[in-house]
């Protein structure tokens, strides 16, 4: 017997290796007895599966059930010709109008051409043992084999209930026409659009939600591998379900764009239902599938459901959404005595549609619409894949008022997310064992995805002036800065305009004044503000935030105030930081000298002692204006502002290093506030040379003593003090220049 075996799956194998022109129109035989039990093209042939299974294949194209009670297992059958023999534990599948049920017969009664069945409920265990197969719904697959090495098998048959009964829309090497099966290689194949649907609506409460554009195109092959072994039980060897992996794998091609309107405060809730049932059918589209002799039936159905959540406070209208381009490959893998493991892929594109919001309020919503695709194996529920695409809105306005910060904000945020619901019920193969298995749901697991599509607003950007312009102390400037959204598809920025009227709203800080402390863009997304800085250290910041008063985003406007008088209040009187340079400026630093001035003469040109006194800058009382070098705003000192600054109950002074250059340092006790004067040293009388210079500091103040005399401020390393009558310097000295605001 063994050498007759080998020498048939021998002689098998070489009928399969001729070439593709001698097996042209050969014909492949196997018999039983003598008799033809099969036969076919050998080009038509798939596979040839050895197996041991209990079957027994009924023609029920000849051979009518004229009775049938579930309940009680009784099958009756009126048969065409004389009836074979039913023997107790074969198994048989009934036809489509009962779902093909399997049925494990108990006994048998014949009477002539009727045959009286007593049946109990059988599964796939009942049918496979010791074999493994894959179940594809691409025909295209049928000469290749699952990674395992399985024979990949395609449909024999796919048919689904019409009004006019059951159809046949597809049977091998006799496909249909396409209008009857227009994607012939999908388990799953849909388009549709549902644009202008309406999702939901509550009147009363005054919030509703309609798909302004709704449309899907889903195309997906299934792909199933069983593998059994073998067990015993009551006596009887039947299969053992090893492992079972399902999947499907295509494209998706959904365009959404969701109009939400809200006109009272509606609290958050999450909602679920049917929105179109029954999209293949009522009875779905089945999938015949010849593992040897026996034939596997899956069916698919589908129901296109919803659900949203969703809270909002006032009035508001938003619409939203995108369009979304992706592969999915989505279902489970079971192992026996292993937990259920899901297979989730989905690589997608978007398109985002830029939201456009009418009202104010604070909205959080979320929709979905899609497909729940279910399949049963024979007549049992077996895996289900719900591919849940969803838009969600975040919308809000808020406003904080207190001592310590004050703010008002108007965001928003539209995401596009990607849910994959996964469910599993083993009782096709499982029998006798009540397993159900929910894979999974959801946003709670790895198998689902979130993207945020469009934030505005998202950046603010200083426009006007640039950091590092010049500013004046106590004179306003208006600054600009820009606010933009971002789209997270394309990676662009664009002008935030929440509709034709409302901006966002930008909140600025400075230790300064400026003319409002909030200001809303306008249509080019501009916030300008009227800003009068108060110090040198001033800086203008500006911010949007959310509805929490938390940060989005911020710029800061950081001017110099080069030749443009910053100060430092030290003990009353508003000190420059830096020394008077050529007439009308200051010196880049505040270690740097500057120039060198004789008293109440405002130019650098320097006079010899007879020139100058012979001139009429030494016949004035005091340092007249006119002959000021201050900036414009600033003069040079008065004796009483000098001897605030040398007043040790309210300043210290200590003699430093600052960049590699020697001079004093004056602290206000009070405040901290310090500023440095070089040790510039002092231009002699008789020829205009410079001595001290690192070592003594001299700077003028505007009051005279007498007629050859001015007061003035000097220091050195130990010590700093003012100079008047008693201890006097001439007039004709070339001395620094250290100005005061008024």
């Amino acid at each position: 017997m063994k050498t007759k075996i080998s020498i048939f799956i021998t002689t098998i194998a070489l009928l399969f290796c001729v070439t593709a022109t001698f097996a042209q129109g050969t014909q492949a035989y196997f018999k039983k007895n003598g008799a033809t039990v099969f036969q076919s093209p050998i080009a038509d042939i798939d596979s040839i599966i050895f197996m041991q299974t209990p079957y027994l294949d009924v023609d029920w194209n000849t051979n009518v059930i004229t009775g049938y009670d579930e309940n009680t297992g009784a099958v009756n059958i009126q048969y065409q010709g004389t009836p074979p023999a039913f023997i107790e534990n074969k198994v048989i599948v009934l036809p489509q109008e009962y779902g093909y049920d399997i049925r494990v017969i108990q006994s048998s009664t014949v009477s002539g051409n009727t045959v009286t069945l007593q049946t109990g409920q059988g599964n796939m265990s009942n049918l496979f043992m010791n074999t493994s197969f894959t179940l594809s719904t691409d025909p295209s697959l049928s000469s290749f084999r699952s990674s395992d090495g399985r024979p990949v098998i395609t449909p024999s048959e796919i048919g689904m209930m019409t009004e006019s009964g059951y159809k046949v829309i597809y049977r091998k090497n006799e496909l249909k026409s396409s209008n009857d099966y227009g994607a012939s290689f999908d388990i799953f194949s849909f388009y549709q659009d549902y644009t202008g649907t309406e999702l939901y609506h509550n009147w009363i409460l005054g919030y509703s939600a309609s798909w302004d554009k709704c449309v899907f195109d889903i195309g997906l092959k299934g792909v199933f591998s069983f593998d059994f072994g073998k067990t015993i039980e009551n006596s009887i060897p039947i299969g053992d379900l090893k492992t079972f992996e399902f999947y499907l794998d295509g494209h998706l091609n959904i365009d959404l764009l969701l109009k939400f309107l809200f006109t009272s405060t509606v609290s958050g809730d999450l909602y679920e239902g049917a929105l179109i049932p029954n999209l293949l059918g009522i009875e779905g589209v089945t999938f015949k599938f010849m593992v040897g002799s026996v034939p596997v039936f899956i069916t698919v159905k589908s129901d296109l459901n919803y659900g949203y959540s969703l809270s909002a406070e006032s009035q508001i209208s938003i619409s939203t959404g995108c369009n979304i381009q992706a592969n999915l490959k989505a279902g489970l893998i079971y192992n026996k005595g292993v937990d259920v493991q899901p297979i989730a892929e989905f690589t997608p594109s978007f398109t985002a549609y830029e939201p456009v919001y009418t009202g104010s309020c604070a909205v959080q919503a979320k929709a979905s619409i899609y497909p729940k695709i279910e399949f049963d194996i024979y007549k049992f529920i077996g895996p289900s894949v719900s591919p849940k695409p969803y838009l969600g809105e975040e919308y809000g306005e808020g406003v904080g008022w207190s001592d310590a910060i004050n703010y008002q904000s108007r965001w928003a945020k539209t995401s596009i997310g990607f849910d994959v619901d996964l469910g599993l019920d083993l009782k096709f193969a499982l029998f006798g064992k009540d397993i159900t298995i929910p894979v999974w749901e959801g946003t709670i697991h790895p198998n689902s995805w979130d993207w945020t599509l469009y934030e505005e607003p998202a950046k603010i950007e200083l426009v006007s002036p640039a950091n590092g312009a010049k500013v004046t102390i106590d004179k306003p400037i208006d600054v600009s800065f820009y606010v933009s959204s971002y789209n997270h598809i394309t990676g662009n920025y664009s002008t935030c305009s929440f509709d034709a009227t409302h901006g966002a709203f930008v909140n600025f800080e400075t230790q300064g004044n400026v003319n409002m402390q909030i200001v809303e863009t306008d249509a080019n997304g501009l916030a300008t503000v009227q800003w009068t800085p108060k110090d040198s250290n001033d800086k203008l910041t500006a911010s949007i935030v959310d509805k929490d008063g938390n940060t989005i985003s911020a710029a800061t406007f950081t001017p110099t105030y080069e030749n443009t008088g910053d100060w430092v209040l030290i003990n009353g009187v508003k000190w420059a930081t830096r020394n008077v340079g050529e007439p009308g400026t200051f010196v880049q630093n505040p270690e740097d000298y500057g120039e060198y001035y004789q008293f109440n003469k405002g130019t650098t040109d320097f006079l010899l002692y007879n020139d100058y006194y012979n001139s009429v800058y030494a016949n004035s009382d005091s340092w007249l204006p006119a002959n000021d070098p201050s900036p414009s705003g600033w003069r040079v000192p008065t004796l009483d502002e000098i001897q605030k600054l040398t007043n040790t109950n309210y300043v210290t002074y200590e003699w430093i290093d600052n960049n590699g250059l020697t001079g004093g340092k004056f602290t206000d006790k009070a405040t901290g506030n310090s500023i440095f004067l070089p040790a510039a040293g002092y231009r002699d009388v008789r020829d205009g040379t410079l001595y001290s210079a690192g070592f003594d500091g001299y700077y003028w103040s505007s009051t005279a003593g007498d007629a050859y005399y001015a007061c003035g401020l000097h220091f050195y390393s130990g010590y700093a003090y003012w100079w008047g009558l008693d201890y006097r310097y001439g007039r004709d000295h070339g001395f620094s220049v250290r100005s005061v605001a008024d």
